[in-house]
C-alpha cells in the first residue's frame, strides 16, 4: 500500500483533534474549517472511524471514549490498559515528540496510547523505529516513512512479540537514540514498575543501551511493585498527568529530578545529570 502524503496525514489527524476537543462536529463545519469537499471529509472519517479515533454519526462524527472502541475496527487496537485512559492522555503522550529528533532510532513500548503517537510522527524525517507490538508496526508503516523493525520471537495473544534473547541482538546492531516507554508507576525503592512482567527484562536492556530514556506516566495504577525495568537514576525524562504528578513529586526531586515544563495535561521533569 502507498504510503499517504504529508497533507492527507495532516489533514486526517486534524480532523481526529477537532472530533476529539468538541466531542462532536459536522461534515460541513470540517469541510469548511479544512478547505475540503464534503466527500473528502465522509472519505477522511470513515478512515479514522476503521483507525478507532471516532464513530461516524448523520451528517458528521462524534468522539470515541476509550471505553467505546470497538472491536471490530480494520486495525484491532492492542487491549493494554486501554479502558482506564481519559480523554487528556493523548495530549499528555505528544509531549514526548519535543524531544524526538530527525535521523533518531527510536524504541517504542507496546500499549494503544503508544499507538496514538505513532501517526504524529509523520513529520520526522529519517527515522528507524523498533517495535515489538504488530499493530502499531503496521500503522507505523501507514503513516511515516521511517524504516519499521519488528522485534521477532513469540506472538501472544494481543500481537505483541516478546523475546528477550532477540532484543539482546536488535540492541547489538542499532544505537538506540530514544526509548519511549509507557510506565504503571514508581515503586518505594524509586524503581520504575510496568504490569507486564514478560516485558519487564527486554525494556530493562533497552534502558541499560539507550541514550535517553522517555516514561510516560498517564495514571496510577495499582501492579506488581516487583516488575521494575529501571532505576528512576537510569530514566532522563518523565512526563506525567496531574494526578500522578500529587503522587511521585517527593521521589522524583528526592532523585534529582527537575520540573522543566508544565501544562494543563502533565508536567515534565529532567534527570538533573541531564541539565
Amino acid at each position: 500500500m502507498a504510503r499517504a502524503s504529508s497533507a492527507l496525514l495532516k489533514r486526517r489527524l486534524d480532523i481526529a483533534e477537532i472530533v476529539r476537543k468538541q466531542g462532536e462536529v459536522k461534515v460541513d463545519e470540517l469541510a469548511q474549517l479544512l478547505a475540503v469537499s464534503g466527500v473528502t471529509i465522509r472519505q477522511d472519517l470513515t478512515y479514522l472511524e476503521q483507525q478507532g479515533y471516532l464513530k461516524r454519526s448523520f451528517g458528521g462524527a462524534i468522539y470515541l471514549t476509550p471505553e467505546g472502541t470497538m472491536a471490530n475496527t480494520k486495525i484491532l487496537v492492542s487491549v493494554h490498559n486501554q479502558s482506564h485512559y481519559s480523554t487528556d492522555e493523548l495530549d499528555l503522550v505528544k509531549q514526548s515528540l519535543n524531544y524526538i529528533q530527525d535521523g533518531d532510532t527510536l524504541l517504542l513500548s507496546h500499549g494503544s496510547l503508544i499507538r496514538k503517537l505513532i501517526p504524529f510522527l509523520y513529520s520526522k524525517k529519517s527515522l528507524t523505529l523498533i517495535l515489538n507490538d504488530l499493530v502499531n508496526a503496521q500503522l507505523a508503516k501507514e503513516f511515516t516513512s521511517a524504516q519499521v523493525l519488528i522485534i521477532g520471537g513469540l506472538l501472544s495473544s494481543n500481537n505483541i512479540v516478546q523475546d528477550s534473547n532477540v532484543m539482546s541482538f536488535i540492541l547489538s546492531q542499532y544505537a538506540i537514540s530514544r526509548f519511549i516507554v509507557l510506565a504503571d508507576g514508581i515503586n518505594y525503592d524509586n524503581e520504575l514498575i510496568i504490569n507486564d512482567l514478560e516485558h519487564a527484562n527486554c525494556y530493562r536492556q533497552i534502558i541499560k543501551q539507550a541514550k535517553q530514556t522517555i516514561a510516560i506516566l498517564p495514571q496510577i495504577t495499582i501492579c506488581d511493585e516487583s516488575n521494575s525495568i529501571g532505576k528512576l537514576r537510569d530514566i532522563d525524562i518523565t512526563i506525567l498527568s496531574r494526578p500522578v504528578l500529587t503522587q511521585y513529586h517527593q521521589q522524583l526531586s528526592d532523585c534529582s529530578f527537575k520540573q522543566i515544563d508544565s501544562n494543563k495535561h502533565g508536567v515534565i521533569y529532567q534527570n538533573a545529570r541531564e541539565a
